[in-house]
């Protein structure tokens, strides 16, 4: 079921690229990275707190400086072992946000966005044979800040830091990732 929301997303963005125009307002990417997880590790005899993430991005320059960005995002899975419990908790999501964008210099952008994130959370715990698991959606406000650098007029290289809070059943942990990728507007 992942594997479909992968090929879907990237065929709605694929699909951005027929018709394109020369003012470069509409814009498609991926990036990938790693998330940390806002965990507490103290006493378990194992705790991973980090894990790879990856976005599929599209937005929309309404003006030079105001847009407006969407992106499915995932957020890796943290494990912990506490006294023979495995335990993993991964997040996936969709967010949308407005975007603030000033260009610095020919080649190099700066951007803030602030929007929400439609975050699924799931949990699972085993002990021996015994396994069990759940799942949380929830909506909370992400924020993110970042650049841009611009190989040509419609690519560029981003980088960016963008931070969401996702509930699980019983709780909820921020979650901040720092992605690199590429971007092409058209």
């Amino acid at each position: 079921m992942f594997n479909k929301k992968i090929i879907a997303a990237a065929l709605a963005i694929s699909g951005l690229f027929i018709g394109t125009t020369a003012n470069a307002q509409f814009y498609a990417g991926a990036t990938v990275g790693q998330a940390r997880w806002n965990m507490d590790c103290a006493g378990t005899s194992s705790c991973k707190t980090n894990d790879t993430s990856f976005n599929i991005l599209g937005g929309y320059n309404i003006t030079p400086n105001w847009g407006v960005e969407g992106s499915y995002y995932n957020l890796g899975t943290v494990k912990a072992n506490v006294y023979g419990v495995a335990a993993e908790m991964k997040a996936t999501g969709i967010d949308l946000a407005g975007t603030y964008r000033a260009q610095v210099g020919n080649n190099w952008g700066l951007f803030t966005k602030l929007g929400l994130a439609y975050s699924k959370g799931e949990a699972t715990a085993a002990f021996n044979n015994l396994r069990g698991s759940t799942s949380k959606n929830s909506t909370q406000v992400m924020v993110g800040i970042g650049a841009t650098y611009a190989f040509t007029p419609n690519i560029a290289a981003r980088a960016e830091i963008a931070s969401r809070k996702v509930d699980f059943v019983g709780g909820d942990g921020n979650i901040t990732n720092f992605n690199i990728g590429v971007q092409a507007s058209f």
